[in-house]
């Protein structure tokens, strides 16, 4: 249950509160009404704070938040579409990686912005396993090769491995994996998906070299879980459901963005 206040005294009613909350909990009869709260308001309240984040008198508060716990938006900062546009085309699976070591400040960071993605509810699920040491990620990597070996015409990967290579991580000097609790998560697998790919958009923009750990998240919801929630440190209820790839780009150097085909679409009008 949520605790909500309104103070009246720097409310200005603009009505920007009744406006942005997602389960119209926040309601007026007339333009020049106070906000009131519905009956019920504090149970249906999923603490999104944007009636905080929109109110302009900074008179709303949920849960002890208030105007003075959001960040402001530095209105210096213009991100135009060509800009975001030219980001995500220009991002790139990396599979070859340097051997500089990856600042843990930097990994900070980078999730430290990834919080604002958005989740089902803003249930906030996804929570983060890091591992950033080169002799952990290739423990964990024959702790996914064990499940490999197990699976059909798997027998090139075995054979790189052998070998000394690194079928699974390619060689990256960190990965990250995204969990969640399987028994209070509603919409684990999108909510996760959104957040890895914020981090991996973010890590684009600081020219860090990034690639999605699939085998890795398949191997880890197979019957292999349990030996690898317990390397990771996760319990029973816990499943990964999103990893990345994370490091300095090494010998890869593109001169251009590689062709895509457009979408197939469906317009209804």
């Amino acid at each position: 249950m949520q605790k909500i206040t309104l103070d009246r005294s720097l409310c200005v009613r603009c009505g920007q509160c009744t406006l942005v909350c997602p389960s119209r909990i926040l309601q007026r009869q007339t333009n020049k009404d106070y906000p009131a709260y519905a009956e019920g308001a504090e149970e249906a309240c999923i603490a999104c704070y944007h009636c905080v984040a929109a109110c302009p008198g900074g008179g709303v508060s949920v849960n002890g938040i208030n105007a003075n716990g959001c960040l402001e938006y530095d209105k210096t900062v213009g991100i135009r579409f060509e800009q975001v546009a030219h980001l995500v085309r220009k991002r790139r699976s990396i599979r070859r990686y340097s051997d500089k070591p990856l600042d843990d400040r930097v990994i900070e960071q980078l999730l430290d912005v990834v919080r604002w993605a958005p989740t089902a509810k803003n249930g906030l699920p996804v929570k983060w396993v890091i591992i950033n040491d080169t002799t952990k990620v290739r423990e964990l990597a024959g702790k996914v090769m064990n499940w490999i070996k197990k699976q059909p015409n798997a027998q090139s990967m075995v054979d790189v491995w052998d070998q000394g290579g690194d079928p699974i991580f390619r060689g990256a000097p960190c990965v990250i994996g995204a969990y969640t609790n399987d028994t209070t998560a509603q919409w684990s697998p999108i909510d996760t998906a959104i957040a890895v790919e914020t981090l991996d958009l973010c890590a684009a923009a600081m020219r860090l070299g990034t690639c999605w750990a699939g085998i890795f998240v398949r191997a880890a919801q197979s019957s292999d879980k349990p030996a690898i929630n317990k390397w990771l440190g996760l319990s029973e209820s816990e499943t990964i459901h999103g990893s990345l790839m994370l490091g300095h780009i090494g010998e890869e150097n593109y001169q251009r963005i590689p062709f895509r085909p457009e979408a197939p679409k469906i317009w209804i009008r």
